[in-house]
C-alpha cells in the first residue's frame, strides 16, 4: 500500500488512518508539535503542559506545586489537592501493657522511679510528691524539736503550738492525737489525690478510636486502656458463634466505588460506560459522572463485593493520575443472647496512582498469589501463530481477627473478650 503523507503545521501531525492520503489533525491535551513536520505530537515534559488545550505548539511551564507529570493536559492541579490524596484505615494497634490488671498498672505509674527520669515523668509521678512532702516533714520535724528544747523565745513557742494543733486537726492515723500524723496524712492525701486522677483519666481512654490525644497523666504517654492480640485467619474457617454478628454486618455493607481520572481532557460526554464482567458476558451499572478542575470523576454502588470491572471511554486522551476508592456506611447491632455490642466502621479508603518522573515507576503491593493457566493450544506454533500464555494474579482472602481485653480487676475464669476490628 501507498500513502502519501502531508507535513502537518505546527500544533496538529499527519493521520493516515483513514486513506492513502494525510489529514492533519491537532494534537491532544498534553502534546504538542513545534515545527511543520510528517512526526507526530510529543508529549510535555514534566513541569510543562497545555493548559487544558489542544493543537498546540508549545507547551508553557505549570503554576508552582502543580500535579504536572509528563504530558500533562492541566497545569493548575496541585500536588495537596485532595483528589492526588490517599486514604487508608489500616491501624497498626499500640503495643499492649505488660499487664491488665489495673491495681498493678496503677501502682507502676504511681510508684515507681527509674533512671534517668524526663521532667515529665517527674511531675506526674505521685511518688515524688511524697517524698517531698516526707522531706518538707522531717524539716519541720527538726524544727519542732528545736523550737521545744532550745529556744525559750515565747513568741516562737506560740507559733509552735500552733502548727501543732494544725497537724494535730489533719491526723487521720492517730485520729487528732499525733501532730507527726498529720504529716503522714497529707502524704497518703496527695498519693490518693494522684490516683483518682489517674484512674479518671485513665478510664478515658477507652476505646481507643475515640482517643487522639497522648497520655499526659503517665509518665508513659503512649499507654493505653487495652491489651491486644491479633492473627491472620483464612476465611475459608467457619467464624465462631460470637463472631457471626460481625461477619454479617460486613457481608451486608453495601460499596460504592470511585474511579478518578486525573490530570486528563476526558470528558463525561465521552461516552463513559462502567462495565461488570461475568465470564463472557458484561454488563452495564448505572454510574455518575462528574467533571471538575481538569479530572473526571465516576462513582457506581457495586452489586457484590467480589465483582470486576470494566471502565470504557471513547477518544484517546492522556491521564496523568488515576486513583480508586471504597466507601461503605457503618452499622451497629446489639446481640442480647451473645451480651455482646457490634459495630461497623464506616469504610473509606482511596489509593492515588501516578509516576511523578518520567524514569519512575509506580508500586503496588498486596497480598497476592500467581498461578499459570496453562494450555497447549496457547503455545507458540510457528513464527505466523503467535498466542499469549495468561498469567492472571489472584488475591487470597482473609481476615484479620483482633481481640481487645479491657484494663480491669479480672475474674479467676479468665478476661472479658472484646471483638475490636476485622
Amino acid at each position: 500500500d501507498i500513502s502519501i503523507i502531508f507535513p502537518a503545521a505546527p500544533g496538529s501531525y499527519a493521520d493516515t488512518s483513514w486513506g492513502t492520503v494525510s489529514w492533519a489533525l491537532d494534537c491532544i491535551g498534553g502534546t504538542f508539535n513545534p515545527q511543520l513536520s510528517i512526526g507526530p505530537c510529543v508529549l510535555c515534559p514534566q513541569g510543562n503542559s497545555t493548559n487544558g488545550l489542544t493543537g498546540q505548539s508549545i507547551c508553557v511551564s505549570c503554576e508552582k506545586d502543580a500535579f504536572c507529570p509528563t504530558g500533562a493536559a492541566f497545569g493548575n492541579i496541585g500536588t495537596s489537592s485532595s483528589i492526588l490524596t490517599s486514604a487508608s484505615q489500616a491501624l497498626a494497634y499500640p503495643v499492649s501493657p505488660q499487664s491488665v490488671r489495673f491495681d498493678n498498672i496503677l501502682m507502676q505509674n504511681m510508684l515507681y522511679l527509674r533512671s534517668p527520669m524526663s521532667g515529665h515523668c517527674v511531675l506526674v509521678s505521685a511518688f515524688f510528691w511524697a517524698l517531698i512532702v516526707i522531706a518538707l516533714g522531717i524539716v519541720i520535724i527538726f524544727v519542732m524539736i528545736i523550737l521545744k528544747y532550745y529556744v525559750r523565745n515565747t513568741q516562737l513557742q506560740v507559733t509552735r503550738e500552733r502548727v501543732t494543733r494544725l497537724l494535730k486537726q489533719t491526723d487521720f492515723i492517730g485520729e487528732g492525737e499525733l501532730w507527726m500524723g498529720g504529716i503522714a496524712t497529707i502524704s497518703i492525701a496527695i498519693l490518693a489525690t494522684f490516683a483518682y486522677i489517674f484512674s479518671s483519666a485513665y478510664f478515658q481512654r477507652y476505646p481507643i478510636e475515640r482517643v487522639n490525644s497522648p497520655a499526659n497523666f503517665a509518665c508513659d504517654t503512649t499507654l493505653t486502656n487495652a491489651q491486644f492480640s491479633s492473627g491472620l485467619m483464612s476465611l475459608t474457617v467457619s467464624p465462631n458463634d460470637d463472631e457471626v454478628p460481625m461477619f454479617n454486618l460486613l457481608n451486608a455493607q453495601q460499596f460504592t466505588v470511585h474511579l478518578d481520572l486525573i490530570n486528563t481532557l476526558f470528558t463525561c460526554s465521552d461516552n463513559v460506560i462502567l462495565m461488570q464482567n461475568r465470564g463472557p458476558n458484561q454488563f452495564m451499572i448505572t454510574s455518575t459522572c462528574v467533571e471538575s478542575n481538569g479530572s473526571l470523576s465516576i462513582s457506581a454502588v457495586l452489586p457484590s463485593h467480589v465483582v470486576t470491572l470494566q471502565l470504557s471511554l471513547t477518544g484517546i486522551e492522556i491521564i496523568g493520575g488515576f486513583r480508586f476508592g471504597l466507601t461503605g456506611p457503618a452499622a451497629h447491632q446489639e446481640e442480647d443472647a451473645l451480651d455482646g455490642i457490634y459495630t461497623l466502621t464506616d469504610l473509606h479508603f482511596s489509593q492515588a496512582f501516578s509516576v511523578s518522573d518520567e524514569n519512575d515507576a509506580t508500586e503496588f503491593s498486596a497480598i497476592w498469589t500467581a498461578y499459570i493457566s496453562y494450555d497447549i493450544d496457547q503455545n507458540f506454533i510457528d513464527e505466523n501463530d503467535y498466542k499469549l500464555i495468561i498469567i492472571p494474579l489472584v488475591k487470597r482472602l482473609y481476615h484479620c481477627c483482633c481481640r481487645r481485653t479491657v484494663a480491669k480487676e479480672l475474674p479467676k475464669n479468665g478476661a472479658e473478650k472484646t471483638f475490636d476490628r476485622f
